[in-house]
């Protein structure tokens, strides 16, 4: 069994509540850690990804809100303030946007895994940012 807190990204977040081929492994990683900790800015990351289906048309506008009205509610007690020059110097030392390296640097700070399926994130975070089927095994 894993820790008892985790740090997940905002596609994790999606999975968890949209649907799709990666649910099942999302909500197997709720099953073992139901306490999930990510930076306020997941609710901008979390739209934006529900605008591009709404615009692929693959989602209807108001399934989107309805999804968009749920998670802020679900996630509301995830959120989790994060020293914003450490993830500065995350981004700049790895390259990675400011917004990604919240994430890492919220899973440091905490000591804590990082769940993610951001390639990039996972090398700059190597042995604190893992796969969702990483963390299952």
């Amino acid at each position: 069994m894993g820790p008892a807190l985790i740090v997940v990204d905002a596609n994790i977040l999606v999975y968890r509540m949209v649907v799709c081929q990666k649910t099942d492994e999302a909500l197997r990683i709720l099953e073992i850690d139901s306490d999930w900790k990510f930076p306020a800015l997941w609710e901008y990351e979390f739209g934006n990804i529900l605008a591009q289906m709404v615009n692929r048309n693959t989602m209807a506008p108001k399934d989107a809100a309805h999804i968009l009205e749920m998670a802020l509610d679900i996630f509301a007690s995830g959120i989790t303030k994060v020293d914003a020059f450490t993830a500065l110097r995350l981004s700049v030392d790895h390259r990675l946007t400011f917004y990604d390296a919240q994430y890492l640097a919220l899973a440091k700070s905490l000591g804590v895994p990082l769940v993610t399926e951001d390639k990039g994130l996972r090398k700059a975070g190597s042995g604190i940012a893992v796969n969702m089927e990483e963390f299952l095994n």
